[in-house]
C-alpha cells in the first residue's frame, strides 16, 4: 500500500547550469531533456541556480547559464512539475523588477513557480565582484528586497522608501494567475531566519540534511526562529536539501555530509526527514566516483534516481 502523501517529502533536483565533471556545460537540448525526464520520474520541482561566475580551489573561474532565461525555458516544455530559482540572489536584481519577472513566470508555467529567495555570499560568490554588485550590507539589502518582492506579489500597488530600494506606487499589470505565489526564503543565521519568518511561505534551510538528527536540529532552528519573531511555527513550511552519490543500481554510497544507504534505506530516511517536520528534500545527485561537492546532474545519474523514488513512495 503508498504510504499516505502526508509522510512523503516532495523532491526536487537541480537542473545542471554549471560545468560538467569532465568539463564543459549541458547543452539546452541536454537540459530539456533532463527537465522532460524528472517530470516523467514524478519529481515534484526543478530548481536553478542563481550563480553567474565562481571560483574554487584548484579549478579555474567558471560559470553558470543564467537562472530565469533557463527557467522560463524549462517552463515551457514541460506541463507539471514546479519550477523555481535555488535560490534566486536579491542583490543581482531590482526587488520590484525580480516580483514582476514572477508574477510573468507564473503565467508562462501556468501557477506552477515557486519562488525561492537568498540573500547571497560576496565573500564566496565571484558573481559579485565580476558583474558590479554593491555587497555592502547584502543581509541588510535582502531583508528590504524580500519585503518588496512578498509585498508587491501580495497586495500592490507598493510605495515603499527604504535605505537601498524604494518604489511609488509600483504595481504588477497584468497580474500573473495566482493570487499567491510561494515565496521560499533561504536562511541559515538569525539574521536570515528573522527575515523568513517576516515574509516567506517557506523556509528552506541552507544546510545539508544527512539524516534525522540533522533533520531535527534544523526544525528546532525554526521554532526557535518563530518564537523569537511571534509566527505560528505551523503557517512556517520547512525545506532543506541533500546530496547523493549514486551507485548504477540507486544505491547511494556513504560520504561525510551525504544520504547514503540502499534505495529502501534512502527512501526510509527521506520519509523520517519527512516526520520531522520537513516537507520538500532537493537533491543533489552525483556518480558514485564523483568527488565535486555539488555535482552537475546528467542523464544516467537521473535515472538511478528511479528506486529510490520507487521505495520512498512504497513505504
Amino acid at each position: 500500500m503508498p504510504a499516505p502523501e502526508s509522510a512523503i517529502p516532495q523532491i526536487g533536483i537541480c537542473l545542471p547550469t554549471w560545468p560538467l565533471r569532465g568539463g564543459g556545460h549541458a547543452s539546452w537540448p541536454e537540459i530539456r531533456q533532463l527537465a522532460r525526464d524528472a517530470e516523467g520520474l514524478g519529481v515534484d520541482t526543478l530548481w536553478v541556480a542563481d550563480h553567474l561566475q565562481r571560483t574554487v580551489r584548484d579549478r579555474p573561474p567558471f560559470g553558470f547559464r543564467e537562472c530565469w532565461t533557463i527557467l522560463t525555458a524549462a517552463a515551457a516544455v514541460t506541463d507539471r512539475i514546479a519550477i523555481g530559482p535555488f535560490v534566486a540572489c536579491t542583490g543581482f536584481r531590482n526587488p520590484a523588477l525580480l516580483a514582476k519577472m514572477a508574477a510573468t513566470l507564473d503565467e508562462v508555467s501556468g501557477g506552477r513557480l515557486v519562488l525561492g529567495l537568498g540573500s547571497g555570499s560576496p565573500a564566496t560568490d565571484d558573481s559579485w565582484a565580476a558583474f558590479g554588485y554593491e555587497p555592502a550590507q547584502h543581509v541588510s539589502q535582502h531583508a528590504e528586497a524580500v519585503e518588496i518582492v512578498a509585498r508587491l506579489l501580495r497586495e500592490p500597488p507598493l510605495t515603499f522608501e527604504g535605505r537601498f530600494h524604494r518604489t511609488r506606487a509600483a504595481d504588477i499589470l497584468p497580474p500573473g494567475p495566482r493570487a499567491r505565489i510561494p515565496i521560499w526564503v533561504a536562511a541559515r543565521g538569525e539574521r536570515t531566519m528573522g527575515i523568513a519568518v517576516s515574509w516567506a511561505d517557506a523556509v528552506n534551510v541552507n544546510v545539508p540534511l544527512t539524516g534525522v538528527g540533522g533533520a531535527v536540529s534544523v526544525t528546532d532552528d525554526v521554532r526557535r526562529a518563530c518564537d523569537v519573531g511571534g509566527r505560528d511555527p505551523a503557517t512556517l513550511e520547512v525545506t532543506g536539501w541533500a546530496r547523493l552519490a549514486l551507485l548504477p543500481d540507486g544505491t547511494a554510497v556513504d560520504r561525510p555530509g551525504w544520504l547514503a544507504g540502499s534505495p529502501a534505506e534512502v527512501g526510509e530516511t527521506l520519509r523520517a526527514i519527512r516526520g520531522t517536520g520537513i516537507r520538500h528534500v532537493t537533491l543533489y545527485l552525483g556518480d558514485a566516483d564523483d568527488p565535486s561537492p555539488l555535482p552537475a546532474l546528467t542523464a544516467p545519474v537521473l535515472e538511478r534516481l528511479a528506486p529510490i523514488l520507487a521505495a520512498l513512495r512504497a513505504g
